[in-house]
């Protein structure tokens, strides 16, 4: 596919991407998750279908098409992967955050995005205790990605910070999430470090191990 039609194909498929996110999220608010659900499956689905969708995960040098069609598809997988989670469809979850996560860990593709890179994480750490020393090299990953994200477009983006902290804080890098976790104070609001708080709490609870260092965090939080 040359230069020109690649760029009308994807552009094509930005719009449509972006009229079905605001259809799935107007199904999610009315609460009707399943029609969300198939909305993004058949987004995700004609994604996929694009040529260029083959060479994502191999490309050293991609070109701006590649670039944004691999963001749409992390925020479409990440949107249909919370959306499973509701439904407690968990594997299936689990798996549409591990297709995103690839996207969000590439150097070249500068997806500038991370919610597919934690929850691939926290998912199976809240759903079996066991899995948080499993789940070290990808947090590992997690923090390189997130690490390279804060120094470039998302220094400013307090959800990127309370992103690298928590996975900082798995890591028991307690005093890098401390730092990562001024920034989201910097940054935040009340609301944000409520809901980094609350993410903190399930983790904890989940996994006894991690009780006592993410307690000190949150109260460092609180106070």
């Amino acid at each position: 596919m040359n230069t020109v039609s690649a760029e009308q194909e994807v552009a094509g498929l930005l719009a449509r991407a972006k009229r079905d996110k605001e259809e799935a999220k107007d199904h999610r608010d009315n609460g009707d998750i399943t029609a969300a659900v198939t909305v993004l499956e058949e987004t995700v689905k004609a994604l996929d279908a694009s040529p260029l969708a083959a060479e994502l995960e191999t490309a050293t040098a991609p070109s701006k098409p590649m670039r944004e069609l691999a963001a749409q598809l992390a925020d479409c997988l990440g949107m249909l992967g919370g959306n499973y989670r509701r439904l407690g469809r968990l594997k299936e979850a689990q798996t549409a955050f591990e297709r995103g996560r690839v996207y969000e860990e590439s150097p070249s593709l500068e997806v500038m995005s991370s919610y597919n890179l934690v929850n691939a994480i926290t998912l199976p750490i809240e759903s079996d205790a066991e899995a948080w020393e499993a789940q070290r090299p990808f947090i590992e990953k997690a923090v390189v990605a997130l690490s390279r994200q804060v120094r470039g477009e998302r220094r400013s983006d307090r959800w990127a910070w309370a992103d690298l902290a928590q996975c900082q804080l798995l890591l028991g890098d307690e005093a890098g999430a401390l730092q990562s976790y001024d920034r989201v104070r910097d940054l935040g609001d009340d609301d944000t470090l409520a809901s980094a708080t609350a993410v903190l709490e399930r983790l904890g609870n989940a996994v006894p191990a991690l009780k006592s260092r993410i307690t000190a965090v949150i109260t460092y939080l609180k106070a």
